[in-house]
């Protein structure tokens, strides 16, 4: 239903505001976040099967935002870790043919407790491929299914500014 709540656009709401929480007073009191906080965990908690691979990935990526102010973080980013196949690779459920999730999707920077679910060489491997899909233009595309070609160039300037910055965190540019 629309007014029902989603773990997926509330996870990737939620690890943002973290972020942008620890440098901003506001935000990190603002009783959305808390809120939306306590909706998350529980949600995660939860969870029995493998979800969606992008509620996967939201739900992972809020659990490492939160991992050092919420004590269940820790735990439940383990179970989650344990949907994640050792190659890191998840299929998208509904996308396009080959579209998947891959390790740095789920865990784009170094030194965040995420990163933990992965083996070095996975990550490693990843930062080749994503360094490799530069195109000649110097940009990145998306893979995943696009609604029109005006949502794919849309898109396609938010995934190279994404790539440049996980290179670069990694030491790769």
């Amino acid at each position: 239903a629309g007014d029902a709540s989603s773990l997926q656009i509330t996870a990737v709401s939620a690890a943002a505001a973290h972020r942008v929480a620890a440098h901003d007073s506001a935000v990190a009191a603002h009783p959305w976040l808390a809120k939306a906080t306590r909706y998350c965990l529980d949600r995660i908690q939860e969870l029995e099967e493998m979800p969606h691979a992008y509620v996967l990935s939201f739900a992972v990526l809020f659990l490492d935002a939160v991992y050092d102010s919420q004590p269940r973080a820790a735990d439940l980013l383990k179970r989650l870790g344990g949907y994640i196949p050792d190659d890191g690779r998840v299929r998208v459920e509904g996308g396009t043919e080959n579209e998947a999730l891959r390790p740095l999707d789920f865990a784009p920077y170094p030194g965040r407790p995420v990163r933990d679910l992965f083996e070095p060489d996975v990550i490693g491997a990843d930062l080749v491929r994503l360094a490799g899909e530069q195109q000649d233009d110097g940009g990145w595309v998306v893979d995943y299914a696009r609604i029109s070609p005006a949502g794919a160039l849309e898109w396609r300037g938010a995934a190279t500014v994404r790539a440049v910055s996980i290179l670069r965190a990694n030491g790769v540019v």
